[in-house]
């Protein structure tokens, strides 16, 4: 099925049903259908027909084996392409008898919407996807259903052997999917009277309403898929129509409750209807992810089959596609989500088996219906962009691109060029409506379901107009739910011709590429001419550092210390390298050091940069430790910037030096098993009432930008001589019993080499599992916390080897409970967490 392109698109202007009634019967009968369906001759006046099927005028009995879902239940739909019949070669060969299908079933035996055995496989094969409701789609209409003169009676005789498929799956105590409707409103335009359907009109809405009727009248109740009672039917594109507007939505649910013993459908509009219904969808998931209010995603697309167009294709890279839009999903889940699509084999959108995939993606998708249903959130994607600071594109002839890709769409072409000196892109007049230039991220740049991100644009201030940004964000009162939200901000031109800088920022970005041709945002441009030679994306909540040329020294302790690293104090074992961190723990009242003594390091102007966490604090008064600089091999002199907690002041950060003291100091309210970024500079001047050291805490979770200022400032110099000297880290003196850990240390000094400042991913939160006491029913409720928004497998064994799994939690808020019921079943049971996935 042809993806119709969204906001700002032009539509591809021929469509599939002319297209494939032409390669399937011949060049005769496609000039008839072809005049008729265009309006070349008078449309043929028809009466309304009675219902095709038994199943009307139902009552409660009728409805005594039916089920329904919840509106909180997860859902996994799939749209069902049921054409096809080798018998007659429908839908598999072309007129010339070329190959119509770009994918293949397993087998061409059998496969016809006129077997039973070929529904059952199919249905079996959902079965084991974890799909929910099979969406038949449904070319049925009031033209449809003269078997001698309708090339669409394949809706209407493909329905009974399914429905005899799935009576015999339950009868095998199986649970096939429930049936819903895809109503392809293809035939609204294109049918077999050359009707073109007005939905304003009484005759538009009789028409509309009898094609859902006549499906639901073929399907018994007891193998409705509905949803609080109301059988599910998706509306496709309402562009074949000739004009709509609400009254055919209310008509629809008005009759239907009329004929079906009171029950309403749950209708859900493809996107472009504008109308109110009970859900929504958009078409064209199998591009990528879209997720207006019910998701839609899809493998990928290639229609190189489908005689009549320029083929588009997007790639499926092994899976990875599908994958990847399954995970976007499952960051910002809806209740809902429609596979685009279970076999349309023309346009290469199938999950199904497959002579070219095998069962892949069958078990492939299971994988993640698991995960959906589960409520797991997975991590954020990894890649080359996971912690860089920005990712950019320059314009040019061959765009350079890091990590932010410009591209070419309908209405957003853009033209090289070259305006004063600098080699840049004009965007190219669009005759068709608006001037947009478009842009992707790279998945690994995006670290959150929502965003607050910065958006940094060089034009060229020509004379009049204006432009902004419009981003795939969560403002629902936006086009596409969101996809097209407006920046705050506009530019207005004023001519100055001088190149120039304009920053944009974005609250609740979601950049799940909802826009057309998989952007996450584009330039909104009201200007003749325009031009852009850089674009950039910043994400606030990392230090500037990531990803940038320095020169200095890092380390991520996923090794042994190097032998530039020293230990000084009481105990060398206060520093431990384990699982990708250093351990530091805290000496009976004693500071320790581990310094970085690297030759050629400037001793006096030093910055550091750690990431750490507290995990453990000591009874009383506690000092887990911090970082240090110009700090002497000997002790003697150093200056330390210190996480601590006493009884009097509460918890703050403050400043040492080995022999002045206590510095400065303020109340920071730091917590424990939470990542906190620390940065320390020491720049000694002889003036006397500037600082020499400056350091500043913020929380190192990739949204909480770095404060422009300092939290604290020390001038000790010249009333005190320069400290001169080494930098590292800190381990605290208390009672011993506190704990910190470092995952991450970057020394920025004059004297050594460049460096790419590379972050490693951060670790989550410890995670802490408590057992209460048994509940009289026999169960036991177990609180588990972690890190907060990931989900968490919770196992139980009996010898700890062997371990089962009981179920997946989500820590929604940082904490969650699950409660075993069969906790006292067993002598004894031991209970574990581990990430999932």
């Amino acid at each position: 099925m042809t993806p119709l392109l969204g906001c700002g698109a032009r539509r591809r202007k021929a469509f599939r049903a002319i297209r494939r009634l032409a390669s399937r019967i011949g060049p005769l009968l496609l000039a008839a259908t072809s005049l008729g369906a265009l309006g070349f001759r008078e449309a043929i006046a028809q009466e309304i027909n009675p219902p095709l099927g038994p199943y009307v005028h139902l009552t409660a009995a009728d409805f005594t084996n039916s089920s329904s879902f919840s509106t909180n239940t997860p859902l996994v739909a799939t749209y069902y392409f049921y054409w096809y019949d080798i018998y007659s070669n429908a839908h598999i060969m072309d007129g010339d008898g070329t190959d119509a299908l770009t994918d293949h079933p397993p087998t061409l035996t059998d496969f016809s919407y006129k077997s039973k055995a070929w529904h059952e496989t199919q249905l079996a094969d959902m079965m084991d996807a974890g799909i929910d409701i099979v969406l038949p789609v449904y070319w049925g209409a009031p033209s449809e259903r003269n078997p001698t003169s309708s090339q669409h009676y394949w809706s209407y005789a493909g329905l009974g052997p399914l429905i005899t498929a799935r009576d015999e799956l339950l009868q095998a105590d199986k649970q096939p999917p429930r049936i819903g409707l895809f109503y392809d409103t293809s035939t609204l335009q294109y049918n077999s009277w050359g009707e073109h359907i007005d939905l304003t009109t009484a005759r538009g809405r009789e028409w509309f309403y009898e094609s859902i009727r006549d499906f639901f009248s073929l399907i018994p109740p007891r193998h409705w898929a509905m949803i609080n009672g109301q059988p599910v039917v998706f509306l496709y594109n309402s562009s074949f129509a000739v004009a709509h507007d609400q009254s055919c939505i209310d008509y629809v649910k008005q009759a239907f409750a009329r004929d079906f013993g009171g029950h309403v459908p749950y209708l859900v509009r493809e996107i472009s209807w504008r109308a109110q219904s009970d859900n929504v969808y958009a078409w064209g998931g199998a591009l990528g992810l879209k997720n207006p209010g019910i998701a839609s995603l899809g493998p990928g697309y290639n229609d190189s089959a489908v005689p009549g167009r320029t083929p588009l294709i997007v790639d499926r890279q092994g899976g990875a596609f599908f994958e990847r839009n399954w995970t976007r999903f499952l960051w910002n889940p809806s209740r809902i989500v429609a596979v685009e699509t279970w076999n349309e084999y023309h346009e290469a959108t199938d999950i199904a088996a497959s002579k070219e995939y095998g069962r892949a993606y069958i078990e492939l998708i299971r994988k993640y219906v698991d995960m959906f249903k589960a409520g797991v959130r997975p991590t954020l994607p990894r890649g080359p962009y996971s912690d860089v600071k920005f990712v950019s594109a320059t314009l040019q002839a061959t765009n350079v691109e890091t990590g932010l890709e410009q591209f070419e769409f309908a209405d957003g072409a853009t033209v090289a060029t070259n305006v004063a000196g600098s080699d840049c892109r004009a965007a190219a007049p669009n005759p068709t409506g608006g001037r947009y230039i478009y842009l992707r991220i790279d998945d690994s740049f995006k670290w959150a379901p929502s965003m607050q991100a910065e958006v940094d644009v060089e034009y060229f201030d020509s004379s009049g107009g204006s432009f902004a940004v419009e981003f795939d964000g969560s403002d629902t009162n936006a086009p596409f739910n969101g996809a097209y939200t407006r920046s705050s901000t506009t530019v207005y031109l004023d001519g100055s011709q001088l190149w120039r800088p304009a920053r944009f920022n974005f609250s609740g970005a979601r950049f799940i590429n909802s826009q057309n041709g998989g952007a996450d945002f584009r330039l909104a441009v009201s200007a003749d001419p325009f031009f852009v030679r850089r674009v950039k994306v910043i994400r606030p909540g990392v230090p500037d550092e990531a990803g940038q040329v320095v020169t200095g020294y890092q380390a991520n302790f996923t090794a042994p210390l190097a032998t530039e690293w020293v230990a000084l104090g009481p105990a060398s074992d206060l520093f431990q390298p384990t699982n990708g961190v250093l351990r530091i723990r805290s000496s009976t009242n004693t500071i320790g050091q581990l310094l970085l003594t690297l030759p050629g390091a400037n001793t006096t102007t030093q910055e550091l940069l750690a990431r750490t966490r507290i995990t453990r604090l000591a009874l009383g008064d506690a000092m887990p430790g911090g970082i240090a600089v110009a700090a002497s091999t000997n002790g003697q002199i150093g200056l330390s910037y210190l996480l601590r907690s006493t009884a009097q002041a509460g918890r703050q950060t403050a400043f040492r030096e080995t022999s002045l003291g206590w510095g400065p100091q303020t109340t920071f309210a730091w917590a424990t098993n939470v990542w906190y970024w620390l940065r320390l500079r020491h720049a000694a001047n002889s003036l006397s009432g500037l600082p020499d050291v400056w350091a500043k805490t913020w929380r190192a979770d990739g949204l909480t930008p770095e404060p422009t200022g300092w939290l604290l400032v020390w001038d000790y110099y010249p009333g005190q001589p320069l400290r001169t000297g080494f930098a590292g880290l800190v381990s605290g003196g208390d009672n011993g019993g506190s704990e910190m850990e470092c995952d991450f240390f970057l020394l920025k000094s004059d004297g050594l080499p460049e460096i790419i400042v590379t972050l490693p991913e951060q670790k989550p939160a410890l995670a802490s599992l408590a057992a209460g006491r048994p509940l009289t029913s026999g169960a036991l409720l177990l609180q588990l916390t972690g890190e907060p928004s990931r989900s968490y497998q919770v196992e139980a064994s009996i010898d700890l080897t062997s371990w089962i799994g009981l179920a997946a939690v989500e820590l929604t808020k940082g904490a969650a409970e699950y409660l075993d019921p069969a906790a006292t079943n067993f002598t004894h049971r031991f209970y574990r967490a581990r990430l999932w996935p």
